[in-house]
């Protein structure tokens, strides 16, 4: 059987991602969609609309065949670092092709990837920031003539260059196709069409707009997710000093004393809190990870251990999945994780543990995220 990958978040699932997964079976002739996708924090360092179980459930609904969890020491990362992640774990699937929406779907990101100019300085991805980001995408359109602005672009050309760098090239090969409607940043509702950015269904959602007619996830509310996460970082930080703060990972530059000069002056709220500690060298996408970092107090060593230890969690499959996953099994490499006990959350699974709790917290939810949680199972015979 022929898989197609697909390098999600869901946040949320909506009419959008259904074309995508549409045109990703036309464009392939794929016998089966393996979809990797972002758990309860997605790469915007914020919690997602809802949790991971229910998106990866509209998903199947919708022409996915199997979802993957793409863990946090992943998914929590700038663009680098979260398509090295996917791409490895899409490949241990054994997927043949990649399709994903671009700006510039017309480009070839394997030849700007070879045309790139090298990379200036520390190439360790911890120390990668907005002013490298800019500084890179200048020198790549002084040596290729490309513009790399677009959220999508700058997906697809991280997607090539981890295909490159692990030497993946004559494996896995990308299908970029032109965002449908909606640009990826568009705040509004269009109402002549069916397609919206998840980032204007979140903004209705939280409006309390009808988001019908751009998404399936209909019985998603107002999210109030920052009064909750402001609580509870407010106390991680007041309660913690400087050297404890600097011990959280990506908390560098003096980093650490700037979010506790904000907090120790009286920030009331989570936005607040975000505004005040950026500036043109820690970006609001930046700060949210870090500050998300913050909360789940992860520790660099933690994270670099986690990076260094991938693995497979099935969240669901369906009928057509389960006869891929049959086939493949003996192929795998990474451990494939469709049972959690207690032991294997406090071990393998340590982080999105702990990231499945604190997301409860957030959230108001009370089900577990983890323990005891079993693959979803959408085949036709159930």
């Amino acid at each position: 059987m022929k898989a197609v990958g697909l390098i999600t978040e869901y946040n949320p699932f909506h009419n959008g991602h259904i074309y995508h997964i549409q045109k990703a079976k036309v464009e392939t002739g794929a016998d089966v969609v393996v979809a990797v996708m972002s758990g309860n924090f997605v790469q915007r360092g914020i919690p997602a609309v809802a949790d991971k179980w229910t998106r990866a459930k509209y998903a199947l609904e919708n022409g996915v065949d199997i979802v993957i969890e793409l863990p946090i020491y992943f998914a929590l990362q700038p663009a680098h670092i979260f398509a090295n992640g996917a791409v490895k774990l899409l490949n241990d699937m054994g997927v043949s092709q990649i399709v994903f929406g671009a700006e510039n779907p017309e480009t070839d990101f394997f030849n700007l990837v070879e045309n790139a100019p090298e990379e200036d300085g520390d190439s360790n991805f911890d120390e990668k920031n907005q002013t490298f980001a800019s500084s890179f995408a200048q020198s790549l359109e002084e040596a290729t003539g490309f513009k790399l602005e677009g959220a999508n672009d700058i997906l697809a050309f991280s997607y090539a260059k981890a295909i490159v760098d692990l030497g993946l090239k004559d494996k896995i090969d990308l299908i970029p196709i032109k965002r449908q409607s909606a640009e990826y940043h568009d705040l509004e509702l269009e109402k002549d069409t069916k397609i919206a950015s998840a980032t204007a269904i979140r903004k209705a959602i939280d409006e309390g707009t009808d988001v019908s007619p751009f998404t399936p996830m209909t019985e998603i509310s107002n999210r109030n997710y920052e009064e909750k996460m402001f609580e509870l970082l407010y106390y991680r930080i007041a309660t913690d000093g400087v050297k404890q703060l600097k011990q959280v990972y990506q908390m560098n530059e003096g980093l650490e004393y700037r979010i506790k000069d904000v907090v120790d002056n009286g920030v009331k709220s989570y936005q607040e809190l975000v505004e005040n500690v950026k500036s043109k060298r820690f970006t609001t996408a930046r700060i949210h990870r870090i500050l998300t970092y913050t909360l789940l107090n992860i520790k660099v060593d933690q994270m670099q251990a986690a990076i260094k230890e991938p693995y497979l969690r099935l969240l669901g499959f369906t009928k057509n999945g389960q006869l891929y996953l049959n086939e493949i099994k003996k192929q795998i490499d990474l451990p494939f994780i469709t049972h959690v006990d207690l032991k294997t959350a406090s071990k393998t699974l340590r982080l999105d543990y702990k990231a499945g709790q604190v997301y409860n917290q957030i959230m108001g939810h009370s089900e577990p995220q983890d323990v005891g949680r079993i693959p979803l199972n959408l085949s036709e015979d159930k």
